[in-house]
């Protein structure tokens, strides 16, 4: 299969990060975690690859990252091999999968992956020669066409024709070697063969458990974690006791021992024609690498723990490249604001801000460290952030200042944390119940002793003031209803009984409040929409929408347990589930998109967390997989309309994407017209954005030419705004 690969290329200052631009309404970016560098090759330029991307480098800095939101068919990368031959590049994945990227396509082999012949079908090692490329696997030996892209043989080096387990391959001396679960097999090869005509078991390497291979001018090298055998012989030319040989990389002049000693430590050494051996970078230097190569005399190290390290030999420096992204999988409950995107890791010290200029990563305020942080928080008057950790809250101002604060002497780690419209800051504390910071005094509001206590951790604040929290251990929603709104400070369980919360099952796992003020509450077993006023006096239950699915009826992702939920500035909801996300309409009556790992670039179907950013209507699925973007078609309405843009604009009349006009009121209409007043377009505003996709109202395809733009507000109000201009040659 062949489809295109978008790479950003990026002019950049030396190892400067070109974060990917935003895109336009409908393209998607990877926000991952690159501190893991696996592998790394040299070809047209130096391609670094991490579990979830790869970045394309040469001497001016990173040019562009390839991924799933660019055209890579998956995730979890085990491998990156530069075709000289051919002038392409090989990636394999953990799922058996296989691309090769040669110019703007990629060329997906899958048959390994969807092949049902076997129960294992890992690859290991791939080795290329000329125009075929030998795939260790498993089950046997995988021949790939590498000028027509297609999968040629499997063979078994047993002469059985049974499946067995190759773990590397080297071709040297017209001959096939390949490393496997029954020791070292041999047979004569010409290239262009179909296959080789006879395997032999080398018996008298059995003993030595020989996994790997390298080669050097002609020499073969069979290796093991701690031995280094120059084939066919059996005594080791190199022996290490005190670390483990992860892999050996062969060079134009040398071949490069990548070192990992026990005390967790890792060097890379140089292997010597005379069997010595030669330090190049030591364990003060790195941590684990995995792979090294040189270019230009300078070495670039794939460390796991670490990342990318350069050495430049003229000068003897190091430095560590930063690859972007995050600094560890974001697993702490995230937050917006109008311009960033605050991450705690959760799982690792610190968190992530994203914004217009790419992530950047805190592990420290100052002289202070951080700890592993839960939760975040905005406050959107002083554009301060608020963090909640197991042991306090943490509060970083807008000039860096961190101040930590214990709201009360009573037990229990702190998890989510919000602010609600006046910016008084809610914070749940698990064991206990919530503090609540207004006025800059802290108070502690106890859950009933009727009510189980441990185990909380998930609320929202709504604009009548009630806390509506996630109940544990199954046991539905609490709602703490404050005295700011109505006149009686309560607690209230919510359950499955029809006069007592009608919810669709105990297991309740999301919470969210729309723009209208209902409650959408996520199950394992789908949606309730509550619709509440004062709880003291007034019965709450939920509404289980009714939705037609393939010609019946049922309720809304019945069955399904609804992992997140986010309301977008036109009010639709985004859902995300352990198949995908959705977006439903305003009402959830109807799906409007439903993305999922085999259709979109996202890196898995279970959806954790959903962010959006109210200028750009960019949504963020945060996966248990890595995070992904979308260019989403809505945004959040403006209470002024001074400052209309509209994207892309000038366009070029090829152009088959959306068109976004940005900035607006609620409840705008959008009106297109030539320049003679004809009406060509109309439609509704979505939250602040409206789209056209250059299409007239009965779909067609409008020519060259200079179009108006006209907006009525709800006061029936309506005025130029701007041209859009479709221009021929552009």
């Amino acid at each position: 299969m062949k489809q295109n690969l978008t790479i950003l290329f990026i002019f950049v200052c030396s190892f400067c990060i070109a974060q990917n631009k935003l895109g336009a309404i409908g393209s998607w970016r990877g926000h991952f975690d690159n501190h893991s560098v696996v592998a790394i090759t040299k070809g047209d330029y130096i391609y670094a690859a991490t579990r979830y991307q790869i970045a394309a480098i040469d001497a001016k800095g990173i040019k562009g990252w390839l991924d799933k939101t660019t055209g890579l068919s998956a995730i979890d990368i085990t491998n990156v091999i530069w075709d000289n031959y051919q002038n392409q590049l090989i990636v394999t994945y953990q799922n058996s999968n296989i691309d090769i990227l040669k110019g703007d396509q990629v060329f997906n082999l899958n048959a390994i992956q969807l092949s049902n012949l076997y129960a294992d079908k890992k690859i290991n090692s791939v080795f290329v020669l000329q125009k075929l490329a030998f795939i260790a696997t498993n089950f046997g030996i995988v021949t790939v066409d590498l000028s027509k892209h297609e999968i040629k043989n499997t063979w078994f080096p047993n002469n059985n024709q049974q499946p067995i387990a190759v773990y590397d391959i080297t071709i040297a001396h017209d001959s096939i070697y390949a490393a496997t679960e029954n020791g070292i097999w041999g047979s004569p090869y010409v290239l262009n063969e179909s296959q080789p005509t006879q395997w032999n078991r080398i018996s008298t390497l059995d003993p030595l458990k020989i996994t790997k291979f390298t080669q050097k001018n002609n020499v073969i090298y069979g290796y093991t974690t701690s031995s280094i055998y120059e084939l066919p012989f059996s005594t080791p030319v190199f022996k290490i006791s005190n670390a483990t040989i992860q892999r050996i990389d062969s060079t134009a002049n040398n071949l490069l021992l990548n070192i990992q000693y026990h005390s967790g430590k890792g060097a890379i050494v140089q292997f010597n024609k005379d069997n010595t051996t030669t330090p190049l970078i030591d364990s003060l230097h790195i941590n684990a690498p995995m792979q090294a190569i040189m270019d230009n005399n300078n070495y670039w190290i794939a460390d796991s723990n670490a990342g990318l390290l350069f050495k430049n030999s003229s000068t003897n420096a190091y430095q560590w490249i930063n690859l972007g992204g995050t600094k560890a999988s974001v697993r702490g409950a995230m937050s917006i604001d109008e311009e960033n995107l605050i991450a705690p890791f959760k799982i690792s010290q610190g968190y992530g801000i994203f914004n217009a200029s790419g992530w950047k990563n805190y592990t420290q305020i100052g002289t202070t460290n951080l700890t592993l942080l839960n939760a975040s928080a905005v406050n959107t008057i002083d554009n301060s952030y608020w963090f909640s950790t197991d042991n306090n809250l943490i509060h970083i101002s807008n000039n860096s200042q961190l101040v930590s604060i214990q709201p009360n002497s009573l037990t229990g780690s702190y998890k989510e944390i919000h602010t609600d419209q006046y910016n008084a800051v809610w914070a749940i504390q698990d064991r206990q119940g919530m503090v609540r910071q207004l006025n800059s005094n802290w108070s502690s509001i106890a859950i009933p002793n009727n009510l189980s206590k441990t185990g909380i951790d998930k609320f929202i604040i709504n604009n009548q003031q009630q806390a509506w929290m996630i109940a544990p251990i199954n046991q539905g929603i609490y709602i703490y209803q404050s005295k700011d709104v109505f006149p009686t400070e309560m607690w209230r369980q919510l359950t499955t009984g029809q006069s007592n919360g009608n919810l669709p099952s105990m297991h309740v796992t999301s919470l969210a409040t729309d723009k209208l003020g209902s409650i959408w509450v996520g199950t394992d077993n789908g949606i309730g929409i509550f619709n509440c006023g004062d709880i003291a006096n007034s019965p709450c239950n939920a509404y289980l929408p009714i939705v037609n699915n393939n010609g019946f009826n049922g309720y809304l992702f019945q069955k399904e347990t609804v992992e997140c939920i986010t309301v977008d500035g036109a009010n639709r909801k985004w859902i995300g589930t352990q198949n995908g996300v959705w977006l439903l309409s305003e009402d959830g009556i109807n799906i409007l998109e439903h993305f999922s790992k085999s259709n979109s670039p996202l890196p898995a179907d279970t959806v954790l967390q959903i962010s959006i950013a109210p200028k750009s209507g960019e949504v963020f699925f945060n996966t248990n997989n890595g995070m992904v973007s979308y260019r989403g078609t809505a945004t959040e309405a403006v209470s002024a309309q001074n400052n209309i843009q509209i994207f892309p604009n000038p366009i070029p009349p090829s152009f088959n994407g959306q068109v976004a006009i940005r900035g607006l009121v609620e409840n705008a209409i959008v009106k297109i017209t030539d320049l003679t007043g004809k009406l060509l377009y109309q439609t509704p505003a979505l939250g602040g954005q409206a789209v056209w996709n250059t299409r007239t109202l009965d779909g067609r395809k409008v020519a060259t030419g200079i179009y108006l733009v006209f907006v009525r507000d709800i006061s029936g109000n309506e005025k130029g705004v701007g041209k859009i201009v479709i221009a021929d040659g552009y």
